[in-house]
């Protein structure tokens, strides 16, 4: 099955569709196609808020262009290093509350997620341009910081083999907290 036909079919059942990737067991050259994708797409959801921001920073020493492209190169550079580190982390925290997956599991589970959720931020950049009230932007990248939270949150259990909804709850609890700011600095801008 194509990734793209997964991926409709991870919403679904995010559960079964990240046990389906786990029996795959996709290499790392995978990972970080599915991070890659995941980042462009969430970066051409963010041109028309890039655009606007980078013509009302703009200086005389410092071209719209130039804030755009530092941008770009932040996205593809940075995000993938940061977001691993983040992967890290999160299957730091889940062996802690006794998480019996991978290091491996963990990035896919994040990249996986990062993967499913980035389709619907093209819809949510559609909306919020067909409907320019604030309060309508911000309830839409709360609603996708939610979905996502939840989608990485189920990936990252099955992957780390927690059983527990009680375990669910903790680990999403805990990969919001260590999320937040890569979310922040990255997806949103």
């Amino acid at each position: 099955m194509s990734t793209s036909a997964e991926i409709i079919r991870a919403y679904r059942g995010f559960e079964a569709s990240m046990k389906r990737r786990l029996d795959e067991h996709p290499g790392e050259e995978r990972l970080l196609i599915y991070l890659v994708i995941a980042i462009l797409l969430f970066f051409v959801a963010r041109i028309p808020n890039l655009l606007e921001v980078s013509a009302i920073q703009a200086t005389d020493e410092v071209s719209s262009t130039a804030i755009f492209v530092t941008n770009l190169v932040s996205s593809f550079f940075f995000a993938p290093l940061l977001l691993y580190g983040v992967a890290a982390l999160s299957h730091i925290i889940a062996k802690l509350f006794g998480g019996k997956g991978t290091s491996y599991g963990a990035r896919l589970a994040l990249f996986w997620a990062l993967l499913v959720v980035s389709p619907l931020s093209l819809v949510s950049t559609i909306l919020q341009q067909s409907y320019a009230a604030e309060w309508f932007s911000t309830t839409l990248l709360l609603g996708m910081f939610l979905l996502f939270t939840y989608v990485w949150g189920t990936c990252l259990s099955v992957a780390e083999g927690f059983k527990s909804r009680f375990a669910l709850i903790l680990v999403i609890i805990l990969t919001v907290f260590g999320l937040t700011i890569a979310f922040r600095v990255f997806i949103l801008g």
